[in-house]
């Protein structure tokens, strides 16, 4: 049973390697099964975000150990899309400063992507974790209903 504010919850899990985002939109279409009254535009938004953080992690992560791990959980409450997306790579210097990377620059421009996408992005180092949060709040059919006359 699900808390009272969560409707709806989904996961992956597998080593960082390309595979891995076919499960991550696997999971992320069982959540959309579940809460199918998600307007499209904030779908595709909150996805976009998620995609970009795990191809980060696949194609930047340094393993301590053999192979990293990458666990996504995500959720729908009453009003907002939520995503955590931990890995056990090596920790990373990350600058969610929100500067635009120059033209020429070859990285930073998944970070804006990220934090254009969503209504708020973190990361931080826990218990020998990388955790990624992303949450965006989504159009309620309340928000879109015709004014009383």
């Amino acid at each position: 049973m699900l808390p009272d504010d969560v409707r709806a919850r989904s996961s992956a899990a597998g080593p960082a390697v390309p595979e891995v985002l076919d499960d991550l939109h696997t999971a992320l279409e069982r959540l959309w099964d579940s809460a199918p009254d998600i307007p499209r535009g904030d779908r595709i938004r909150f996805e976009t975000a998620v995609v970009e953080v795990a191809t980060n992690v696949v194609g930047h992560a340094l393993p301590v150990r053999s192979v990293v791990q990458l666990r996504a959980e995500f959720q729908v409450t009453a009003t907002t899309l939520e995503g955590t997306l931990t890995d056990d790579g090596a920790d990373v210097d990350i600058d969610l400063t929100g500067s635009t990377p120059a033209d020429t620059a070859e990285s930073g421009r998944g970070l804006l992507l990220i934090q254009r996408t969503v209504d708020t992005f973190s990361f931080r180092r826990e218990d020998g974790l990388n955790v990624w949060r992303l949450a965006r709040r989504y159009t309620t059919g309340a928000e879109n209903a015709a004014p009383a006359r």
